[in-house]
């Protein structure tokens, strides 16, 4: 048997502050909820940063541990081998033990060198890291709430918007099928960020993440603002940054609702059920408007401020519905709805959200005749809308020459 046919890979799992490893106790989860078949072999892998997998069908073998040992997330993963972790850490600046932070909640520690791990398995390519590293920032601030998004029985996942010129260089997809297939940078950058919740903070399904149902948004859900078709300023500048800076900014998404029309169309949908929670947990949905709805608006002299003063003047939960929903009749844990539901129940219709500023607006999608927007509900508290610059390594244009010379060359100089 030799050398040649092993893969010398990183360890993806969580290891935490004291030293220990998730995986004991994902393990012990795993078995109270009778998942013991399901993982049969959790925990089982030697506790030291590389690990050799060996035999001359070593990346086969490597699929069928990873799935045994609870690190896929059932779909095939790229091995995370010693040198492609090296590649994707070359477009970094800081050293792959910098530490981003403690995920939830298992506390597993987010290592530059984890956190890269997961995204070569997730298929990132190596220029995608600073992009994965801040979109991970992001879910590690406390207004993210890792825990609860992490262990609800909620079907609540990361929304993750790219950006500025990074957007553009990475291909990040903002314009037409942007939450559909076909985008390298969209599938993988969203899927690397499950990946780093599930193996750096023991986000398990049914062992420690009881979301009822789940949803396709918990694989990735990743997309670029449209920011060259919208008439307002994007999101990142909304946030305070420059308008030629890289940016991502993280919301949490209960679901993607589409919605064919214009405003009063996105508005009669924001005014159900479907915002129960986000009413409840005084949340920030985001709508993500068609630039042929933006454009309209634009002409008419609407405001992206115009555009959500709307929405939440027209996008309201009618009282009489209120009144008979589960959730009223179930007030969640004790809780009671936030004074400011009860005070406009008094007089009328509920609004989505406390103020028009807690809609996160995004223009996104292809320009098409009949316009296809989404609306992707809120859950949880506190309140977020988290933005993060990307930092980009001092040779990035040299590292990017580079990627792209070597990719070509691999599909044979085309």
């Amino acid at each position: 048997m030799s050398d040649e046919a092993s893969l010398w890979v990183v360890v993806p799992a969580g290891q935490q502050a004291s030293g220990g490893w998730i995986d004991d106790t994902l393990k012990q989860r795993a078995l109270e909820q009778g998942l013991g078949a399901k993982v049969p072999l959790a925990a089982a892998f030697p506790r030291q940063r590389i690990e050799v997998v060996r035999g001359p069908r070593a990346e086969e073998r490597l699929q069928e541990l990873y799935l045994r040992r609870g690190w896929s997330d059932g779909l095939p993963l790229v091995p995370p081998t010693v040198a492609r972790v090296k590649r994707a850490l070359a477009f970094t600046d800081r050293p792959p033990t910098d530490s981003l932070g403690e995920v939830e909640p298992l506390k597993g520690l987010a290592t530059v060198e984890k956190v890269a791990a997961n995204a070569v398995m997730a298929g990132c390519r190596p220029e995608y890291l600073p992009v994965v590293l801040a979109a991970v920032d992001c879910l590690l601030d406390p207004a993210f709430n890792m825990r609860g998004v992490q262990t609800t029985d909620e079907n609540v996942t990361p929304l993750l918007i790219v950006n500025g010129p990074v957007a553009r260089t990475l291909d990040v997809n903002g314009s037409f099928g942007a939450l559909g297939p076909g985008w390298q940078a969209n599938a993988t950058i969203g899927r690397a960020l499950r990946l780093v919740m599930h193996n750096l903070g023991g986000g398990w399904p049914g062992a420690v993440a009881f979301a009822g149902l789940g949803q396709p948004g918990r694989y990735t859900l990743c997309l670029a603002e449209n920011e060259a078709l919208s008439p307002w300023a994007p999101l990142h500048v909304e946030a305070g940054l420059a308008a030629d800076a890289s940016a991502v900014t993280v919301t949490r998404a209960e679901t993607v609702a589409n919605v064919t029309g214009g405003l009063a169309e996105i508005a009669s949908i924001m005014g159900t059920a479907m915002s129960g929670f986000g009413i409840l947990w005084n949340g920030k949905p985001a709508v993500l408007i068609a630039p042929a709805v933006a454009a309209d608006c634009a002409r008419r002299g609407m405001s992206k401020d115009d555009v959500r003063r709307f929405l939440w003047q027209h996008g309201r939960w009618r009282r009489e519905q209120w009144e008979r929903a589960w959730l009223t009749e179930r007030i969640v844990a004790g809780r009671r709805w936030p004074d400011w539901v009860e005070e406009t129940a008094k007089a009328g219709d509920i609004p989505v959200t406390r103020t028009p500023d807690d809609i996160v607006l995004v223009v996104v999608g292809g320009d098409v005749p009949i316009p296809q927007n989404a609306y992707c509900p809120s859950w949880g508290f506190p309140p977020a809308r988290i933005t993060r610059e990307v930092r980009l390594p001092a040779e990035w244009t040299e590292l990017l020459a580079d990627a792209w010379e070597t990719a070509t060359a691999l599909a044979g100089g085309t």
